[in-house]
This record gives C-alpha cells, structure tokens and sequence, in this order.
C-alpha cells in the first residue's frame, strides 16, 4: 500500500500521463487497465538494484577459475560478509565492501553487480531514487542502478485511491 504522499505522486502521474492506453482508461473509469500499464516493465529499460542476493547465487557468479588465486586470502571476510545467507547489495557499505573483498577479482566483482540489479516496472521507477555508491546512479543503466523505494506493482487499491485524488 501506497503512503499518502506517494499516492499523491501517483495521482500527479496518471494525471499527467499522456499514453493512450491510460488516457482511455482513465477516462472509461478502466482502474485495471491503469495498473496494468504501470506494471509493464520500464521502457527505457530501469535499472534497480535487488534487495537480496542469496549465498547459492553469489558463489555462481564468483569466477572460482579466474580469481580464486585472487580472493582465497580473502576467504575469512567473504565468510563474514555472506553469513546471513544472503546479501543486500542496496546500502553503499555493503557494495564498497564486495569492492574491497574482490578488488583484484574483476571477473567475480562484475558477476556479483549482474546479479545485485534488476529492471524495474513503471511503478517502481516512478518511486525509485538515485543512488551514488559503487555501481549506482540513476538508473539508466545496469552500472549506474537506482534504488527501488517501492517494490511491485501498484494494487488496484492503489490505483482506486490515486484516481479518486485526480477525481476520477
């Protein structure tokens, strides 16, 4: 569920949006064609990063053959860093210390941010803020992610309260 101010923004948005698909929907009272729109994936393609990477999937992307005479002394930190069984790569420490645990490992640290990011929906972007840590930015890019301060698609509740802001 939506907070009142970013249903606000919402509204602002369905408002402003001139697509034909919402244009006509909003304007036939079509609640679900609306949230449907906004949650087809962004076009341009929005980058994210993930809230979670699990152990099982950072051993996959870490390159064992190329790096591990690279990180084997790093072992120890490594440990630390995945002891919870997963990883959230959105705060800035947490991808500055990958960067650190694989400074000399390009192969594994590359693997490791494909995995930390993911393209969001039209909802999710609208919400989304930038990030200016390792890797983040303004989401453009599957380099430069944004954080996701919304997570899924908009429920037809939200998209019900947002249209009778607007007075739909």
């Amino acid at each position: 569920m939506l907070t009142a101010e970013q249903l606000q923004v919402f509204a602002d948005d369905i408002a402003a949006n001139t697509d034909p698909v919402v244009v006509d929907a909003l304007a036939h009272g079509n609640n679900n064609g609306i949230r449907e729109w906004y949650a087809e994936t962004a076009v341009p393609d929005f980058w994210v990063f993930v809230s979670t990477i699990t152990v099982s999937d950072i051993k996959g992307a870490m390159a064992w053959s190329a790096d591990y005479a690279n990180f084997k002394d790093d072992m120890e930190a490594i440990r630390f860093l995945l002891a919870n069984g997963e990883y959230d790569p959105r705060p800035k420490g947490s991808r500055e210390a990958l960067n650190s645990v694989f400074a000399a490992c390009p192969t594994t640290k590359s693997g490791i941010l494909d995995i930390a990011v993911r393209k969001v929906n039209r909802t999710e972007k609208l919400f989304a803020v930038a990030d200016d840590g390792l890797a983040g930015g303004d989401g453009s890019a599957k380099n430069a992610a944004a954080i996701a301060v919304v997570e899924g698609p908009a429920s037809l509740d939200d998209v019900r309260a947002a249209v009778a802001l607007i007075g739909g």
